[in-house]
């Protein structure tokens, strides 16, 4: 702050004040200077014609004025920094008054100025209630009360800028405290992240080890399948045929043909061979189907482990939003309405099926965290997040109104196989692929989500022109 060299003088001498002016303002005299010179000691009154420090000098006659402008100047942010005040005055004395003042203004300097016959100096510390007052003698010239201005202001100065500069320290120590804390978050979150990476290397390289060796068995045992459905299906019209023989037989009246015919009969039935010959289709198929799933599966654990090799090719975001869309569309539209705000977004560099891909996992995961029927809102935007130009990213949000995720399971929903859908309806593998996906794409994904309303997945994807 700037030098405080404000002055307060309490005498209800006019003349005495007159001659305080004329101290700290020299070109200011007036005909009852000559009333207070009877104070000062007359040879040495007259000041020298130097230039010196000027003072702010504010007059007042009694306690109660110098105590009300004290407050005045308290309030306006513009407080006294010293106080010359007579001992002996009508009303309020010089201690009483001190007293009152520090109650105001505990940092103004306070001088009393009174005579060797007066009050003791451990008379006006009982009243005030401190020791750290000052005492001018009677009588005295003008240099003693310019040193104890120039004294008093520089140590009030002094202490004020201690004062800021401790207030200034605490406040760079709260920040850096701040900072520490921040830095010790952002530590461990990567931290957190070199973990999840190392653990995705690791579990990509077993992923990419199981579903080479799946594969194999997978292939001959679809193919062994599709023959036995074949050969299923030469037997059943062997049966048809053989039913058609035993229609024939039963018109002949042979006893022989009867009894045939009834041992074949007793043994289709004891054998329920009807209805293996109606299961037997529908098996083929069922198991045909189940490889297919495994085949799903194995095809995921080969995209997570590794993304196909193409290059990157300019991708339209709403467009793969909508591809999604319509490829899950049979099974969102019996528990969801659609929400779209698709906003006029550029294009970026990636691979379009596996970007859709993401969007395809997560629409399925916002679909089986509805229970009966809710809302899933898709939007898109441009978003800049970061100081550069450069920084400019599209935004998709996926949210839906579920039923929400724990909070201890967020850090774990990237992890591979995580599920907390029942058995046989989730192999844990998809928001793990779609985390490489986006990781791949120089991109990020996050999950906000509360229990009972539902979860937003935010994924931020870079321009074409990021470098």
């Amino acid at each position: 702050m700037d030098q405080n060299n404000r002055i307060l003088i309490i005498d209800d001498d006019e003349g005495v004040r007159e001659t305080y002016a004329g101290i700290f303002i020299p070109e200011k005299k007036s005909y009852v200077l000559s009333r207070g010179q009877q104070l000062f000691d007359k040879e040495t009154f007259e000041p020298p014609p130097l230039k010196r420090r000027t003072y702010d000098i504010c007059l007042a006659e009694n306690g109660l004025q110098g105590i009300e402008k004290a407050t005045k100047a308290r309030e306006t942010g513009m407080p006294f920094a010293v106080a010359f005040i007579d001992m002996k005055m009508p009303g309020l004395n010089g201690a009483q008054t001190s007293r009152r003042l520090w109650e105001i203004d505990p940092d103004l300097k306070i001088v009393i100025v009174t005579a060797y016959s007066e009050y003791t100096p451990e008379d006006i510390i009982s009243v005030t209630g401190r020791d750290d007052i000052f005492y001018l003698r009677k009588p005295f010239n003008y240099e003693e009360i310019l040193q104890f201005a120039r004294a008093l202001t520089n140590e009030w100065n002094l202490e004020r800028n201690r004062s800021t500069l401790e207030k200034n320290l605490i406040t760079a120590n709260e920040k850096l405290a701040d900072m520490n804390d921040n830095l010790r978050a952002k530590v461990q979150q990567q931290a957190t992240l070199i973990v999840q990476a190392e653990k995705m290397a690791s579990v990509g390289i077993l992923a990419a080890g199981v579903a080479h060796e799946i594969n194999n068995p997978l292939a001959f045992i679809n193919s062994n399948l599709a023959t036995i459905k074949s050969y299923f299906e030469r037997i059943i019209t062997l049966y048809e045929k053989m039913d058609a023989v035993a229609l024939f037989l039963d018109t002949l009246a042979n006893p022989a043909a009867e009894e045939l015919l009834k041992d074949l009969s007793e043994f289709k039935e004891k054998n329920k061979i009807k209805d293996i010959v109606e299961d037997l289709d529908y098996i083929a198929d069922e198991s045909i189907e189940g490889l297919n799933r495994i085949k799903m599966i194995v095809q995921d654990l080969k995209n997570f482990s590794r993304l196909d090799e193409m290059q990157f090719e300019k991708t339209d975001i709403n467009n793969a939003i909508e591809s999604a869309l319509h490829m899950v569309w049979s099974e969102l539209k019996h528990k969801a309405t659609i929400e779209k705000k698709l906003g006029d977004i550029p294009l970026i560099n990636g691979f379009p099926q596996k970007i859709s891909q993401v969007f395809l996992n997560l629409l399925i995961n916002a679909s089986q965290a509805i229970e009966k029927s809710g809302t899933i809102t898709v939007e898109t935007k441009l978003v800049h997040l970061g100081r550069r130009k450069g920084d400019r990213f599209v935004e998709i949000n996926i949210s839906d109104t579920g039923c929400g995720i724990p909070e201890e399971n967020i850090k774990k929903l990237y992890d591979p196989f995580f599920t907390t859908k029942p058995a046989g309806t989730g192999t844990g593998l998809g928001l793990s692929i779609v985390y490489e996906i986006i990781k791949a794409h120089n991109g990020d994904i996050s999950v906000h989500s509360r229990l009972g309303e539902g979860s937003t997945f935010c994924v931020h994807l870079p321009l074409i022109n990021n470098s």
